[in-house]
């Protein structure tokens, strides 16, 4: 690419970024008065952006008006980034506020295919269960299904609890290993092609499929969505966004594109570690409703409603969440 055309594609960048810059130097009152070019949320992937391009521009040996623009601008975001007492907790309840949720959606395609294989093998295998109770033994061992009776039966010390169970807090602890863990080996199975991620997803669906219809045939319903209906939106949501993280590294493993494979994943990995990072607190939130509010013995519509309640708040959060200030 010639110097000319490397200017003419990235230059309106390089004017927005340098906006930017100037609009964080500017007293609160009058920032708040003026709208930005990007979101702030924007900032560390043009700074990337900026820096890759530095690099380009040195390595091609372009005349000094790029490369020295393009340092000054590397110099000045690097300092707006790392340099501002504060802005790191600034920058996270920013990504909080809007940017996670920001990242969600511009990943959409790849947290469809995650949606749908989970969705698909949960819903037909809770179908097929429900018509044939004794499918649930070809999906899954006996001991296994007796461990779920135990947990939801009327002799159950606790809803959702096996017997013996200790306290609230060591459950919350079990549950946040366990939670973690499992959408950690998600996430990661995307390095295998993205088929590990895919099996993860549908291994998942299919088993809380069988376990839902199976508890439901004996005659637990109640006892059931009693415990589940509280913490599943922020469980069931975080386990396909660490699904749809995994395939988007697969992705970048089948078609790197122009780029090398260890490239294109590095840059796959970049982009999705704030969804991953997002799940994990999704997880942790859900392990405390999970560990503290999930196993109470009250009312089922009381609980029905705080669960209906949770998944609007996620399902709201993550499809209008930033809006206003997306770029």
């Amino acid at each position: 690419m010639r110097q000319e055309q490397f200017e003419a594609r990235f230059a309106a960048r390089w004017d927005e970024f340098d906006l930017w810059l100037k609009h964080t130097r500017l007293p609160r009152r009058q920032r708040a008065k003026q709208a930005t070019p990007f979101a702030d949320v924007e900032m560390a992937p043009r700074y990337r952006e900026i820096c890759q391009q530095l690099a380009l521009a040195r390595s091609r040996d372009y005349g000094p008006a790029v490369t020295e623009r393009l340092h000054r601008l590397a110099l000045e975001g690097h300092d707006a980034l790392y340099g501002t007492p504060g802005g790191g907790l600034s920058r996270f309840f920013a990504y909080l506020a809007g940017g996670f949720a920001q990242e969600v959606r511009r990943e959409w395609r790849v947290l469809l295919a995650a949606t749908l294989a989970f969705v698909l093998p949960y819903v037909l295998t809770m179908i097929a269960v429900r018509a044939q109770p004794d499918f649930a033994y070809i999906v899954l061992p006996a001991d296994q299904l007796a461990q779920f009776d135990t947990m939801y039966g009327p002799d159950a010390d606790a809803l959702g609890t096996q017997r013996g169970a200790r306290d609230d807090l060591t459950m919350f602890g079990f549950y946040i290993y366990n939670n973690i863990g499992l959408a950690f080996k998600t996430f990661a199975g995307g390095l295998l092609a993205g088929l590990g991620s895919l099996a993860a997803l549908l291994y998942n669906g299919t088993f809380m499929g069988t376990i839902e219809a199976h508890v439901v045939n004996l005659g637990h319903a109640a006892r059931f969505y009693s415990f589940v209906a509280g913490h599943s939106s922020f469980e069931l949501t975080a386990i396909v966004l660490c699904g749809a993280a995994g395939l988007k590294l697969g992705l970048a493993l089948l078609a790197p594109g122009d780029h090398s494979r260890s490239a294109a994943l590095r840059q796959a990995a970049r982009s999705v570690i704030g969804i991953v990072a997002g799940a994990a607190a999704m997880l942790v939130i859900a392990a405390a409703i999970e560990g503290f509010w999930s196993p109470r013995t009250l009312p089922l519509p009381l609980k029905l409603g705080v669960g209906a309640f949770n998944w609007v708040l996620v399902i709201g959060y993550l499809l209008f969440a930033g809006r206003r200030n997306a770029p």
